[in-house]
C-alpha cells in the first residue's frame, strides 16, 4: 500500500467528514498535495459547490501536507489548524481539487529545525481550489484561495512498525 493510500485510509477513519464529502487524495510529491472531491455530494441549492465543502477540502489539502511532511521526516505529532481564511473568487460548477504547496525552502528548513529542537512548530500555508480534478493547474486561475496557519505540537520520532513491546 502506498503512502497516499495509507493516508487516505487514515483521514477517512479519523475525519468522517472526508468520507461524506468523498475527498480523494490524488497526488503528493514531497512538496505539494492535491486532493479532489466530486460536485454532487458537495453542492448547494444553486447547483454549485457549497462554500463549506470548498473550505473543508482546502483545509484537508493543507493539513494533509503538514501531516505528510511529518511522516517524511520520521515524526508524528498533533497537527491542528490555528487559523484559516478563504476567499471565494468564483462559482465552482464541476468536480474540484485543492492544491497546497510548501512555501520557500528557507521557511521549510526553519520549520523542520524548530520541530527537531522544540517538538513544535508553525507553518503558514496556501491552498488553491480549482474546477476540475486534473493535476495540471498551470495557467489556471483558482476559484477559491485558503490561507491558514497550522500548529504542530508534541512532535517526536515515529515508532517503528512492529517494534511494540509485549
Amino acid at each position: 500500500m502506498s503512502q497516499l493510500d495509507r493516508f487516505q485510509k487514515r483521514i477517512n477513519d479519523v475525519i468522517p467528514l472526508t468520507r461524506c464529502l468523498e475527498v480523494q487524495l490524488d497526488a503528493y510529491d514531497g512538496r505539494s498535495l492535491r486532493v479532489s472531491a466530486p460536485l454532487d455530494p458537495n453542492r448547494n441549492h444553486q447547483m454549485t459547490a457549497f462554500g463549506g465543502s470548498l473550505y473543508a477540502v482546502a483545509v484537508v489539502a493543507a493539513w494533509g501536507l503538514v501531516e505528510l511532511q511529518l511522516e517524511d521526516a520520521g515524526l508524528v505529532g498533533r497537527v491542528v489548524v490555528q487559523s484559516g481564511d478563504i476567499t471565494y473568487l468564483g462559482p465552482v460548477t464541476d468536480d474540484f481539487s485543492a492544491v497546497c504547496q510548501l512555501p520557500d525552502d528557507t521557511l521549510v528548513a526553519r520549520f523542520h529545525k524548530t520541530l527537531a529542537r522544540y517538538g513544535k512548530g508553525r507553518l503558514n500555508l496556501v491552498a488553491n481550489v480549482y474546477a476540475g480534478v486534473s493535476g495540471d493547474v498551470a495557467g489556471r486561475e483558482p476559484l477559491a484561495v485558503f490561507k491558514g496557519r497550522f500548529v504542530i505540537q508534541e512532535a517526536h520520532t515515529a515508532p517503528v512498525a512492529g517494534s511494540g513491546s509485549l
